[in-house]
């Protein structure tokens, strides 16, 4: 098993990964009116079995109040190698990364159970103006500083920073 960063040429492949574990209807989501213009290319990441690619996961920059922050996702396994910790070491290299660079939170609308295991805690739905209808035990965020919350008071708009 590998994982590395994504190059034009996997296009097809993450898009046959997609569409496997999202679906048709995934881009009527309300989180991919956040997925606008490019992802973040350094924090776009392949895992690759015997030179297949088994998962995916990209970041989105995204504004937070105003402040530079990610938006994580999507993040998808092919079916044959969910639940044998390839997603968990692919979103941990991801988050290594991320936290190198100028961001100040990891967004993500994700399975409730999965991501605190990384850091995140609920986000209530009531403290942002996310732009469409999203479950409130799905929205979660990583602070990558310890001073980023408070430069963040009070309800925050997100939006995508390609709008």
């Amino acid at each position: 098993m590998s994982i590395r960063q994504q190059i034009p040429q996997d296009d097809s492949a993450i898009d046959a990964l997609m569409a496997e574990a999202f679906g048709p209807s995934r881009h009527a989501r309300t989180v991919w009116h956040l997925r606008q213009g490019d992802a973040v290319p350094e924090l776009c990441f392949v895992q690759e079995d015997a030179g297949a690619i088994i998962g995916s996961l990209r970041f989105w920059p995204i504004l937070l109040g105003g402040k530079s922050a990610l938006l994580l996702g999507p993040l998808a396994i092919a079916k044959d190698y969910k639940g044998k910790g390839f997603g968990k070491a692919l979103v941990a290299h991801a988050i290594a990364r991320a936290s190198q660079m100028a961001y100040h939170a990891i967004l993500v609308s994700g399975e409730p159970d999965y991501y605190p295991q990384f850091g995140f805690v609920s986000a209530s739905t009531s403290e942002f103006l996310w732009p469409g209808f999203i479950e409130e035990e799905r929205l979660q965020i990583l602070w990558l500083a310890e001073d980023a919350a408070p430069l963040m008071p009070g309800v925050k708009a997100i939006l995508p920073t390609g709008a």
